[in-house]
């Protein structure tokens, strides 16, 4: 995951996280004495994963981090954004996520000091390195709640077919879409076939076998690694992405119910 991709392809002028797009956008170029632009060896803000983020972003808040350099600024941006559009929040700091500083060190430095003073860990007004570390070692990542509520059996089907044995709610957007897709197949396909069920004995009309199929067919790319599969992903903004979570959510429960 490209983080700088992932931010260019979904903020919106409406987003708090917007007011760090020309920083981002430029986070490559340089001006010489002449005022031209060049462009230095593209940075690189990849991860492979949210845990890999989360370690990211600890790593961003260790005390010997300075943010005079602006790759450092822009990896906390974009790290922050990419969470927060996951629908993590930070229990000790709920709101930072969402609306992080535009000088990371606000955070990182003092809004971090004073919480360890706060709690009485301090010493005399002096803040080691060692309790920063282990205070942000300890920061909890939680997930928002998720819109549609999973039943107890439906949460443990997608633990069954995990190849890490994640619960749905610690899965990136993308592996939600994926596993969403791979349950579906896993409920219905029977001997090789997909079965038909009586879907208006519990959601009337709104959901069909016809429709089912449909949702099937357009989460195929997030099952696959194909330069095809990708691509179609990339052209999803994440308010669709939700939306494609939240129905396939419905329908698993209302397959679960049924079967």
């Amino acid at each position: 995951m490209d983080l700088k991709v992932f931010y260019m392809n979904n903020i919106k002028e409406s987003e708090y996280h917007y007011r760090f797009y020309k920083s981002i956008k430029s986070v490559d170029q340089v001006y010489d004495i002449f005022g031209e632009t060049h462009f230095v060896e593209d940075y690189g803000f990849e991860v492979f994963d949210v845990e890999e983020a989360i370690t990211k972003f600890r790593e961003l808040c260790q005390p010997e981090v300075s943010f005079d350099d602006s790759e450092k600024k822009c990896w906390f941006y974009l790290v922050t954004y990419y969470l927060f559009k996951l629908g993590y929040v930070i229990k000790e700091f709920p709101r930072l996520l969402a609306h992080p500083p535009t000088d990371p060190s606000e955070f990182t430095y003092r809004q971090i000091r004073n919480k360890i003073i706060a709690d009485g860990n301090d010493e005399n007004g002096t803040v080691r390195y060692a309790m920063r570390r282990k205070y942000i070692a300890n920061l909890s990542f939680e997930l928002r709640s998720e819109h549609i509520e999973l039943e107890e059996s439906v949460e443990q089907k997608f633990k069954d077919i995990s190849n890490r044995s994640a619960s749905f709610n610690t899965m990136s957007t993308d592996e939600k879409l994926a596993e969403i897709a791979n349950l579906l197949e896993n409920m219905l396909k029977k001997n090789g076939q997909f079965v038909s069920l009586d879907y208006s004995s519990v959601c009337f009309d709104y959901v069909t076998n016809d429709m089912i199929k449909n949702y099937r067919k357009k989460m195929q790319c997030f099952r696959h690694s194909t330069e095809e599969a990708i691509a179609e992903r990339d052209t999803l903004t994440e308010n669709q992405k939700g939306f494609l979570i939240d129905y396939g959510l419905t329908i698993v429960n209302a397959i679960s119910k049924l079967l």
